[in-house]
């Protein structure tokens, strides 16, 4: 090889060489570069407990809702007085309480505070009176309610019609949602020593109940102004119901878990079916039951000021042979005027 020769080869080797290096110079930059750069910062998932509190807190009166998370933070208070409404007969109650409730719950059956003379009606206020004072409930405790097809709205719809001082809520998702979430439950029955239980009349809201006669008023004098609510499932809206009526079922108002839907999907729904806060509505079922859910969630939780229980329901109505309409709504819901 002569020299002229060596020198190109050398040259060709030296400027690999230096090609090689300035590569791995470039590809260290890199690495630094990518290393340096701050690390993208994932928001924090909220808990399921902080979850709770933001949706109640939204709804118009967030009192008058308890998470289980914060009744579990409370479950012990000595002032406390814990509902458990399922016992819609002794039946229901016999196989629902004795095998797991929430504990220091008490059991409250829905005889203790209908009418004796007509069935399924709400009693006197004596009759609730003593059923509360029987359960050891004095005038100060507050009194959360559980319940799982709408009597712990019945209940706290009774005591706010009566004029009840206590601070009254209802547990979001009942007794399923507390034991989904794992929280302790009981089987015994707690200790119960009787106390004096008084409404306070000045406070009693007869504009929360309507009857027989409002509604039919409603009908043959009817307004846009007004609007009636069947509370009942589809199926038993379809085969009969209260002329005029608009059909929303309780499950309409809540998720899977039975909790409460947000207030953004309340709004949603009832706008849906012409039911607006500047009308009146008034609310059925067949008994008062699911109607009192209803009722809870528009009066309670989204601020409806003029929202009315019929308390004989459906099954007043029928039996009073009144006109009845069947299949899909026939109303043509107008605006308020």
């Amino acid at each position: 090889m002569n020299k002229k020769s060596l020198a190109i080869l050398i040259y060709c080797l030296a400027t690999i060489f230096i090609f090689a290096i300035t590569l791995t110079a470039l590809a260290s930059c890199k690495r630094q570069y990518r290393s340096s750069k701050p690390a993208v910062i994932q928001p924090k998932q909220k808990d399921p407990a902080q979850l709770a509190a933001d949706k109640i807190s939204e709804y118009s009166n967030p009192d008058a809702l308890i998470s289980i998370y914060e009744l579990n933070k409370i479950k012990s208070d000595a002032n406390l007085s814990i509902l458990d409404t399922r016992g819609r007969s002794f039946q229901v109650f016999s196989y629902s309480y004795p095998a797991g409730h929430l504990p220091g719950a008490i059991p409250i059956l829905h005889s203790e505070y209908t009418h004796p003379a007509y069935n399924d009606r709400l009693a006197a206020p004596d009759q609730v009176k003593k059923a509360l004072g029987d359960k050891g409930i004095n005038s100060q405790k507050k009194i959360v309610l559980y319940g799982n097809d709408g009597l712990q709205a019945r209940v706290y719809w009774i005591l706010k019609a009566y004029g009840c001082d206590n601070p009254i809520q209802i547990l979001d998702g009942g007794f399923e949602k507390w034991k989904e979430a794992g929280l302790e439950t009981a089987v015994a029955p707690p200790a119960i020593l009787p106390a004096n239980f008084e409404f306070n009349y000045a406070k009693a809201d007869t504009n929360i109940y309507t009857n027989l006669e409002e509604v039919v008023d409603a009908i043959l004098n009817y307004t846009p102004n007004t609007i009636i609510v069947d509370t009942r499932s589809k199926n038993e809206y379809l085969v009969g119901h209260i002329p005029t009526s608009v059909n929303i079922s309780l499950l309409d108002t809540l998720y899977e878990d039975k909790t409460f839907k947000a207030i953004q999907e309340l709004n949603a729904l009832m706008a849906s079916k012409g039911v607006t806060p500047d009308k009146k509505v008034l609310v059925y079922s067949n008994n008062g039951v699911e109607s009192s859910l209803v009722w809870f969630v528009l009066h309670e939780l989204m601020g409806f000021p003029n929202v009315k229980n019929y308390d004989g329901g459906f099954s007043e109505w029928f039996e009073r042979e009144l006109a009845v309409e069947y299949g899909e709504q026939q109303l043509v819901v107008k605006p308020a005027q």
